[in-house]
């Protein structure tokens, strides 16, 4: 089955929602125009009475995630995935936000639409959960109404975890709002945190195992993201098992794949982690058991991408090596090679450090970071083919924009339509089994069973043929490490490193060198946006310290 005939919320069910409520609110004739029929208004408790209603709003909140895998140009759609951190940077101007950590302000665009972003789920997800239980709807069977409101609190877990993990404690909204509210405290962080293991330990038990729909959330989900809010508790037991559920084939049959597979598995000289990221690979239902939850993509189709008709991240993510004119380029992107424009350069920390004794590991071969380029014609005593070596490499653009480390995971030498700049389309990971075993790696550690955490991580170690760890060698900095080998790019690493606490220290210990120096113990939180302040008149909603 091809993805054009795969069911997308974006497509099939949001559109028609909107066209459905026109109708809804169309008067029956020019006569009847002016004439006030209180009757016939459209209310929340009139306007959703059956399943498919609510799957329109469900198909929303779809819509919301989908932003945050292509939300904009530029290194905006980089910010959650830990740029000035100790895995990413700008590398165009030191004096841009990330590099300066003293550019981050309540003023800060960043910030503002990470907030405002989880609070429009926030609304949505309670329309579902608090409509799904009127009385008029017409459900078949309390299964199918709790898997419904089983998805409105699962998206709701899921935002006020984004929230929490970057700005602290953050207000608490159960309910729609029904009139304006000026309002709002802010509910302490382990509270928030609390509120969204509630949601998930109901989403748990009603989300189904399994969809027909690709990229729409199942138990697994739950499961996984239960364990982090767990973890972020010191609720280690709760978050062992959650994990477990996912790992031991509770909620499904889940495995790392370990066989090539895939559109292009039968190409020479790749492995099993570069399958993992070609176009068509990401859905469970096409075979890979790793994806939990995809967020999906559709190419050339109406709804299908938010804004560019395609994700940014290659163009983010990749160096603009055809644009190397020194080293005998033309300047003309490629199929072959992509059209990134060196948005979002990897650390050192990222590219070398982090690899260091790693044997074979498959995740560092050339296949999957390209760290190799050749002369493109013959220039200065080189010829066309040549490797272009280090010395060559002279201004700081020739290893900041055009020469560094290109990670597979993030562009394609194959694009659709040979089109180097919009032809790279393809679904994203937001939960993936490696991580699992991650996360219970941290609960085992966190619960003093070293061990086992060893051999969580050593499923993911052995997959890449990296050399084995032992119990003495785990600690949270080496899980981090661990993270960053497989999820790089991939986990949203401004929320990771903000739940723990540690934005500050591995930043300061691993990240660009501007950052290292800018950065200060205050940005281990996120300023509450000024808009957001500013709008609550009717009571104080703190700043968090440091932050004017």
């Amino acid at each position: 089955m091809t993805k054009l005939i795969k069911m997308k919320f974006t497509r099939y069910i949001i559109v028609p929602f909107l066209a459905g409520l026109l109708m809804l609110s169309a008067c029956e004739s020019d006569e009847t125009f002016l004439e006030e029929t209180p009757s016939s208004f459209l209310t929340p408790e009139n306007a959703y009475l059956n399943k498919s209603q609510f799957e329109m709003l469900i198909a929303a909140m779809h819509r919301n995630v989908q932003q945050f895998y292509n939300a904009g140009d530029g290194d905006k759609d980089a910010w959650a995935r830990g740029i000035g951190t100790d895995v990413m940077f700008w590398p165009m101007d030191d004096q841009r936000v990330f590099n300066d950590w003293s550019l981050v302000n309540s003023l800060n665009g960043y910030s503002e639409d990470w907030y405002s972003w989880q609070y429009a789920i926030i609304k949505v997800a309670n329309s579902v959960i608090t409509y799904a239980q009127n009385e008029e709807v017409k459900w078949n069977g309390e299964e199918e109404k709790n898997a419904i409101i089983a998805e409105g609190r699962f998206f709701r877990a899921f935002a006020y975890r984004n929230l929490t993990n970057v700005f602290g404690g953050v207000p608490i909204v159960d309910k729609p709002l029904t009139e304006p509210k000026l309002d709002f405290t802010r509910a302490s962080r382990t509270a928030c945190w609390e509120f969204a293991k509630t949601d998930l330990e109901f989403a748990k038990d009603h989300l189904p195992l399994t969809t027909n729909m690709p990229g729409r959330v199942v138990r697994a989900a739950a499961d996984h993201l239960l364990a982090e809010v767990c973890i972020s508790l010191e609720d280690w037991t709760g978050a062992i098992d959650a994990a477990t559920r996912v790992i031991d084939g509770t909620n499904g049959d889940y495995h790392l794949m370990t066989d090539r597979f895939g559109t292009r598995a039968d190409e020479a000289g790749k492995n099993i982690y570069w399958d993992l990221y070609r176009m068509g690979n990401q859905n469970y239902d096409m075979g890979n058991k790793e994806a939990i939850w995809v967020a999906q993509m559709e190419y050339n189709t109406p709804g299908g991408t938010v804004n560019f008709g395609r994700p940014t991240i290659e163009r983010m993510m990749w160096n603009r090596h055809w644009l190397f004119q020194r080293a005998g380029y033309s300047g003309v992107a490629q199929d072959s090679t992509g059209r990134g424009v060196s948005f979002v350069r990897p650390t050192n920390y990222a590219n070398y450090s982090i690899w260091k004794n790693a044997g074979n590991d498959l995740r560092n071969t050339e296949a999957v970071i390209k760290r190799n380029y050749y002369f493109a014609d013959d220039v200065d005593g080189y010829n066309k083919g040549d490797l272009i070596p280090k010395s060559f490499l002279t201004a700081n653009e020739d290893t900041m924009q055009y020469i560094y480390p290109n990670w597979q995971k993030f562009g394609t030498d194959k694009h659709l339509d040979g089109k180097p700049d919009n032809g790279y389309v393809r679904d994203f990971y937001v939960m993936r089994l490696p991580e699992t075993y991650l996360l219970r790696a941290e609960a085992y550690l966190g619960n003093s069973q070293p061990d086992k955490a060893a051999d969580d991580i050593n499923e993911i170690r052995n997959r890449a043929q990296a050399p084995l760890i032992s119990a003495g060698d785990v600690t949270i900095d080496f899980i981090l490490d661990e993270r960053a080998r497989e999820l790089f790019g991939e986990e949203f690493r401004m929320l990771t490193l903000g739940r723990l606490g540690l934005t500050y220290e591995r930043t300061k210990k691993y990240g660009y060198e501007p950052a290292r120096n800018s950065i200060s113990e205050r940005n281990n939180l996120f300023p509450i946006p000024q808009t957001a302040i500013d709008r609550n008149v009717g009571a104080v909603l703190e700043q968090n310290p440091g932050y004017e």
